[in-house]
């Protein structure tokens, strides 16, 4: 399958399209898995190789480079190493080996030259021979590879040519058409067609799932409802829904008018302290309420609590277009310019990440989720998380305020089961989201992608806690930008399961009832949470964490975890029943405006429903729980500058790549930063500890201790639920025996952000989740540690 073309190369001028290649090769047997050494997918075909070529490994102390053969199939780019050991031809193929790059996921292909670098698109020509071939990916990553002197020249020219051609859609809206290329042929049709799910792992596909939820969570007074079965009351909902008990179908029918798109008050999870959580969408406008649609709008409201606090998230959070502004500057920033090695200079390379705005973007979806999750520990309530369109953040927050709580979902098959109930099922727009089509660019958000970074952000001060590594949300990470996976190829479950359908039989008078052909079904999507037929045992191991070296948390039923309840408080102390409050900007307030039908004071309207800021304290304060045991309470996370990190495994892998062509030992620039800080560090700590000896008497502490923490009452006469983060106490599993001794002072809008710990906690090892939390302020220092600023 190999063709010729001469030194100046023009990629649409290639003598036989690759795309008739591809058609004339499915008709090759089977049992032909190995072309050139390479083990091929069932219907993959080589459609250009290189050999003698060195692919560029990055290490922390300098770079080394494998030597192997470079092939282009129409699905991926494969590097095989000369070393590398034969797969049993019985074993199930992988998708993407260790060294192969998908071609969807590939976004730039640049060939370089001896004096000169070239963006190598479908309609470009190339007029040299490459000496370097630089793939830019859209996860960040840069991979590089080398011709040897001795790769004939016809095949360095021919590789970058063909990648140029194949490696994207020539038109918006054909991905699908890369799909069935690349999945649609009989032998990986019924290779996926054979792939199981994990039973273990809970889809929210159907009733029973839903039902084994509220079960598992200890939630009562609530039901499954089918009413959106045929997806004619929300097209954006999932079939099952859970809802209050006391609320019949053709009642819920009435209210699905009253809220944008159809998306009604949805339950989502229990606190094992009795609070609900629920999402929604906005009010409609300028419709009529009814004294029979308030009953039963109160009743979805409120579930089986007596008050009710509405969470907005459309005023202090980050909209999509804000995500995905911030996510493009944090691209352009650590890859550089996409052409050429340019390396940003370092003292601008902290301001220049401050001015992207994706920390601050983690930072508030981690501190209004660390107030909901106060909020739900802190009293019976129904909180509700309200968003415009319920499609976005809403899974952004309400998937946080779970993982800080429930332990459930810190584990590996719980956090996919989490994803699937409040993204995949939920209705969050992966296809329009990740546009991967490229037809919707005012859509294009990766909010899923914030929120992977978040998650990363509470693993990386809790890593104990969770059963997953960094290296699996990584490999999420980078799955996302690949399009091949039903999980994130649809915008809702009704289009997921359209896709999804298979043709139906056919009857026929003469012939009776026939099959579908095979060849005439769309090509069948896995599910990203199929991992064995993406990665190989090797990876795979390091998805969890070793057994021996972390506690790993048990899949504990959330609704196990019980505590005394407590005496509720009178009538006169707190809000009366049907109380309605809103959280905004960290505050509770109780307008009157929240509920429509409560505004114009006309029938329904509730007499109680206006209380000020001392009955949105009294709500919470009256009924405050004392703190569960070890591994029982939430993960709030700190959110200082030097606790919000850069996910470095994440985003700066390919930095050096793409900004060096011979990185110094040191690394990236920001590593060089790093390394100065923390050796002020160190100097601020022994000068500090000379101080203990020369004052023996007197205590030195440079913290700021929170005189009030929890609940603060602000200049509005509102409460503030944390203007200031609460130092653990002694026995809190968060407390730490060596906190950093310099410590930023708390401030809600602080705009200085620092970036890296030591390399060693940084990447998550075994001292990261050592040194988190400072102590309060009886407790000690001992004087030789050796600490780390998070900068």
């Amino acid at each position: 399958l190999l063709f010729n073309c001469s030194h100046t190369k023009s990629v649409t001028n290639i003598k036989e399209s690759l795309q008739d290649k591809i058609l004339s090769s499915s008709s090759l047997n089977s049992r032909s898995r190995d072309m050139f050494g390479l083990r091929c997918l069932p219907g993959e075909c080589v459609l250009q190789r290189a050999v003698l070529v060195k692919k560029k490994l990055w290490e922390a102390g300098g770079d080394s480079s494998l030597v192997g053969t470079l092939f282009c199939t129409h699905f991926r780019v494969a590097f095989l190493p000369e070393d590398s050991r034969v797969a049993e031809d019985s074993s199930d193929p992988v998708l993407l080996g260790e060294h192969d790059i998908a071609l969807a996921s590939i976004e730039k292909v640049v060939a370089v030259g001896p004096s000169r670098t070239k963006i190598v698109t479908p309609n470009s020509s190339l007029k040299f021979i490459p000496e370097e071939l630089i793939l830019y990916c859209r996860d960040l990553r840069v991979i590089r590879f080398q011709f040897d002197r001795l790769t004939p020249e016809t095949q360095a020219t021919e590789i970058t040519c063909a990648i140029a051609k194949t490696y994207q859609p020539l038109k918006p809206g054909a991905l699908f058409l890369f799909q069935t290329a690349a999945l649609g042929s009989v032998e990986m049709k019924q290779f996926l067609s054979n792939r199981q799910r994990d039973p273990q792992m809970n889809w929210f596909e159907g009733a029973r799932d839903w039902e084994r939820e509220l079960e598992r969570t200890g939630a009562t007074s609530w039901r499954v409802t089918a009413v959106n079965d045929r997806f004619e009351m929300a097209t954006s909902l999932p079939r099952f829904n859970v809802v209050p008990q006391k609320i019949l179908d053709t009642e819920l029918k009435k209210t699905f008018a009253h809220f944008s798109e159809g998306r009604i008050p949805r339950w989502c999870w229990h606190h094992p302290l009795g609070s609900d959580l629920l999402r929604m969408a906005s009010f409609q406008n300028n419709i009529y309420h009814e004294k029979d649609d308030i009953r039963n709008l109160e009743a979805m409201l409120f579930g089986r609590q007596q008050q009710c606090v509405v969470v907005d998230l459309g005023e202090d959070m980050p909209v999509p277009l804000d995500v995905q502004l911030a996510h493009t500057r944090l691209r352009a920033l650590c890859l550089g310019d996409i052409s050429a090695s340019i390396t940003v200079p370092d003292e601008k390379w902290l301001s220049a990440l401050e001015g992207t705005h994706w920390l601050d973007h983690i930072k508030a979806c981690l501190r209004k989720s660390t107030e909901v999750a106060c909020l739900l520990r802190d009293g019976h309530l129904t909180v509700i998380l309200q968003e415009p369109d319920d499609r976005d953040l809403n899974c952004v927050v309400s998937s946080l305020v779970q993982l800080m709580c429930d332990p459930h979902s810190r584990t590996l098959l719980g956090f996919q089961s989490l994803v699937q109930k409040e993204w995949v099922v939920a209705g969050h727009r992966f296809l329009s989201r990740f546009n991967y089509q490229k037809d919707s660019d005012k859509e294009e958000s990766p909010v899923f992608l914030l929120f992977l970074d978040c998650v990363w952000q509470l693993w990386a001060q809790y890593s104990s806690h969770f059963e997953f590594t960094g290296d699996y949300l990584l490999a999420l990470h980078d799955s996302a930008h690949l399009p091949l996976f039903t999980t994130f190829l649809s915008n809702c479950q009704r289009e997921r399961s359209r896709r999804s359908q298979h043709l139906s039989q056919s009857y026929t008078p003469v012939k009776g009832w026939r099959e579908p052909s095979p060849e005439s079904a769309d090509p069948l999507l896995p599910s990203v949470w199929d991992w064995e037929l993406q990665y190989g045992p090797p990876r795979l191991a390091r998805f969890r964490h070793p057994v021996g070296s972390l506690p790993r948390p048990g899949a504990v039923p959330n609704g196990s975890l019980r505590h005394p309840s407590p005496q509720r408080p009178s009538e006169g102390g707190c809000a009366g029943q049907g109380s309605v409050f809103l959280l905004s900007r960290g505050s509770l307030t109780s307008p009157s405006h929240l509920l429509p039908w409560r505004g114009g004071g006309g029938p329904g309207a509730s007499r109680k429903s206006h209380r000020r800021a001392p009955s949105s304290e009294s709500l919470l304060k009256p009924w405050a729980k004392p703190e569960p045991g070890p591994g029982q309470g939430p993960l709030l996370p700190l959110l200082l500058g030097p606790c919000v990190q850069v996910w470095r495994a994440c985003y700066l892998r390919g930095a050096l790549q793409a900004q060096a062509r011979q990185p110094t030992p040191s690394g990236h620039p920001v590593d060089q930063l790093a390394t100065e800080v923390q050796q002020l560090q160190e100097q601020l700590n022994r000068a500090a500890g000379v101080r203990r000896l020369d004052r023996p008497g007197k205590r030195v502490d440079t913290r700021r201790p929170d005189p009030s923490p929890g609940l603060h009452r602000g200049s509005n006469n509102c409460t503030f639920l944390f203007s200031g983060h609460r130092a653990p106490g002694p026995g809190d599993p968060r407390c730490n025996p060596a906190p950093p001794l310099i410590h930023p002072r708390p401030s809600r809008d602080s705009k200085r952000t620092f970036l890296f710990s030591h390399p060693g906690v940084a990447n998550g090892g075994s001292g990261a989740a050592e040194q988190r939390y400072a102590p309060p302020p009886t407790a000690r220092k001992p004087r030789n540690s050796d600490h780390s600023l998070y900068s």
